[in-house]
């Protein structure tokens, strides 16, 4: 699958499916997160990523232009980097090269990636909630805004996930009901002073009289 709404990512397709098809060696290159392997799948679905011993298949080599030697030629050459690289070596090994823009550049295309990584999130996680990503974080281009789906969706619904954690802990262990209670109590009110800094913002937010809080901090030892 290749997504590609703009018209930027469309002629990128073109191209790749012109070198699918005539197997030309190319050469993808662009800053970080923009896609560059992906690409080369694309291009090349059967190729072995970064082969530890030559071989006569296909390969995609990652950080082609950091290489300090150069590999025998292949019967299919798939490479990314992050520059351009020397004329002597890309025609070397090289048919084609094709430049990756980063995501700011073609914003187009952000809201199919969001779907597509919401949509491969909840089949790995099995979660399977609803979220909405209101300012995408574009930051590593698809790195980081796979990053920014993969965490909305884990604490889509965390405070059932830390409940059903301190179930399981209460399985295996657990003091008196009042000794838990006071852990409980302990951990919240610290958690408040932190959040609010003072008692009567803590009494207003967790909707208990200020007295009976300063008393229960106090007793804490919060």
């Amino acid at each position: 699958m290749f997504l590609a709404k703009s018209e930027y990512l469309q002629k990128i397709k073109n191209i790749a499916d012109m070198a699918r098809e005539l197997n030309l060696n190319v050469y993808i290159w662009g800053e970080r997160g923009v896609g560059k392997t992906f690409l080369a799948k694309y291009i090349a679905p059967n190729a072995i990523i970064n082969p530890q011993i030559s071989t006569i298949n296909p390969v995609i080599i990652e950080d082609f232009d950091k290489l300090n030697s150069f590999p025998s030629k292949y019967s299919l050459l798939i490479a990314t980097g992050s520059k351009p690289l020397d004329k002597t070596i890309f025609d070397k090994y090289f048919d084609l090269d094709i430049e990756l823009k980063p995501l700011k550049e073609h914003p187009q295309d952000i809201e199919e990636f969001i779907k597509h990584f919401i949509n491969q999130a909840q089949n790995e996680l099995k979660i399977y909630e609803n979220i909405t990503i209101k300012n995408p974080d574009i930051s590593e281009n698809l790195n980081s805004l796979k990053r920014q789906v993969y965490k909305n969706l884990l604490f889509a619904n965390d405070k059932d996930a830390i409940l059903k954690e301190l179930e399981n802990y209460y399985l295996k262990n657990h003091s008196t009901y009042e000794e838990e209670i006071k852990d409980f109590e302990k951990t919240l009110f610290k958690a408040m002073r932190k959040k609010y800094k003072s008692k009567l913002k803590i009494s207003e937010a967790l909707k208990i009289n200020r007295v009976t809080l300063t008393k229960k901090m106090k007793g804490l030892n919060v």
